[in-house]
């Protein structure tokens, strides 16, 4: 018990770290220790990771790239987190992913339906457990904390093999919503995927590559606006897993 206290508050103070840099920078870089901590990765055994890490690997083409292209693969959940004494996972049917124009011009004003996050996945622990203790981080970077946050989780695949794999065609952007995480899963054999965070004035506040699995960028997205360059094949397996989590207040993001 005393050890698994001291993981517990181990996971408190990251995540009360990582919301203060929130807070104060619209957006928090971190590295695979820092996320380690916030998940308390160590409790979660070997195979539970690799079950998940390998659902990567059954993801359907996304059929709704606007440039024709063939390159991108992914699943889409929808959920709420309620907040009482605990964190209160509720699971809400299948609901086509929604963006207007103002955030995605390429993909935006229509629904987009893509193939459900299995539910062998949502219940994996450790998918659970990025989910809601990010949803803690932005829960704990908010004032007045936010009692439901509405949740759209999204498994992407970007694949290089038939040229140039662009993790965000749209450009730079926001997503609509009040935070975003993205958590590198996996990156194998390709050059490029530079990620840049603007401001709303269009000023440059960071530039960096994701390289390690289990590093992440989580951002204020009323705050900042970001993109991530193309990239290319320099090997025989050129794949770009993420994980993409977005947490909303209000509503899930639906036509006005």
């Amino acid at each position: 018990m005393e050890a698994q206290s001291a993981v517990d508050m181990s996971a408190q103070t990251e995540i009360s770290r990582v919301a203060k840099a929130l807070r104060a920078n619209g957006f928090a870089i971190l590295s695979a220790q820092a996320v380690a901590a916030v998940l308390e990765l160590s409790c979660f055994d070997a195979s539970t990771r690799d079950a998940l890490l390998q659902s990567w690997n059954d993801l359907p083409t996304d059929e709704f790239l606007a440039d024709g292209g063939r390159y991108r693969f992914r699943r889409h959940a929808s959920l709420k987190l309620s907040y009482g004494e605990f964190a209160q996972w509720l699971d809400e049917p299948y609901r086509p992913h929604w963006q207007p124009k103002t955030y995605n011009k390429l993909h935006g004003g229509v629904f987009r339906t893509f193939g459900e996050v299995k539910p062998e996945t949502t219940a994996n622990p450790l998918y659970r457990a990025i989910v809601t203790q990010f949803g803690e981080v932005f829960r704990q970077a908010t004032l007045p904390a936010p009692a439901t946050w509405f949740v759209e989780s999204h498994q992407f695949r970007i694949d290089a093999r038939s040229g140039e794999g662009r993790p965000t065609p749209e450009g730079a952007h926001r997503d609509g919503v009040d935070y975003v995480l993205l958590l590198m899963l996996g990156r194998r054999e390709i050059d490029g995927a530079v990620t840049t965070i603007y401001d709303n004035d269009s000023k440059l506040l960071a530039e960096f590559m994701l390289h390690e699995p289990f590093t992440a960028m989580l951002l204020d997205d009323n705050r900042v606006v970001h993109a991530t360059t193309p990239f290319r094949a320099s090997g025989a397996n050129p794949e770009r897993d993420t994980l993409v989590v977005t947490y909303r207040e209000s509503s899930f993001l639906e036509p006005q």
